[in-house]
């Protein structure tokens, strides 16, 4: 009764053209409208790579292997959609997100023969401090990886935290700034649980790459083998 109360109060509607819809944000012909990224880059320079692989001048500085980025942040709509989902706190927009990856990664599948689930990596989502999760009430990265997971039928890795709070990165503009903000914000509480592993890390967006190049770091410094990022967009 209190749901059907709720839903009558504040019905559901599409983020894009507001139409009215039963739980979900985003209508079926919205969804389809948004981009899909199919020119892969790498983390650092952001030149185009296959696959997104790190590039030989970018390899030094980041532990990062390769980054796959499903959408552009720079579309208005997908902007939309991922602040709604981490400032608005509407987790049911985790669902569409995650199928936009899912698009991508299924063109690289035809177009590059690439398998996500090569090696049986494990996911990881980049992890938000204690506080923030709890004013948020969820972290977007976990409510993405586990749907990823479920879907390709993969472990979530529990084990990489945020310990200290800092400066959230969207507060940042520049990017040296960006860069040693996230020095020293992660440990990894479970070694054993990544040593020998593949990594699949995943965000809701990348932008300089710093948040998911120290957190690949902390990883392979645990003992995983490879670390791959997957982020919705890049802004």
């Amino acid at each position: 009764m209190l749901n059907w109360l709720i839903d009558i109060i504040f019905p559901y509607r599409c983020i894009v053209c507001g139409k009215y819809l039963n739980k979900e944000y985003l209508c079926q012909s919205c969804f389809n409208a948004l981009p899909v990224k199919k020119q892969n880059e790498c983390i650092g320079c952001q030149r185009p790579t296959p696959l997104g692989k790190t590039c030989v001048f970018c390899r030094e500085a980041y532990a990062v292997d390769q980054l796959f980025v499903a959408s552009d942040f720079k579309d208005r709509n997908v902007a939309s959609a991922i602040k709604l989902f981490k400032y608005r706190f509407l987790p049911n927009l985790a669902q569409p997100l995650s199928q936009l990856a899912f698009k991508h990664l299924d063109h690289l599948a035809k177009r590059d023969y690439f398998s996500i689930v090569r090696g049986n990596p494990l996911l990881v989502p980049v992890p938000l401090f204690k506080t923030r999760e709890y004013w948020r009430g969820f972290n977007q990265a976990e409510l993405l990886a586990q749907l990823i997971a479920r879907h390709y039928r993969l472990d979530v890795g529990e084990g990489l935290i945020r310990s200290v709070h800092g400066t959230p990165q969207a507060d940042l503009k520049d990017r040296p700034e960006r860069l040693s903000n996230v020095q020293g914000l992660y440990i990894c509480l479970n070694p054993e649980t990544f040593r020998g592993r593949a990594i699949i890390l995943v965000d809701d967006v990348c932008t300089t790459g710093a948040t998911l190049n120290e957190c690949a770091r902390i990883l392979k410094n645990a003992g995983a083998v490879s670390v791959m990022a997957l982020a919705i967009a890049r802004g």
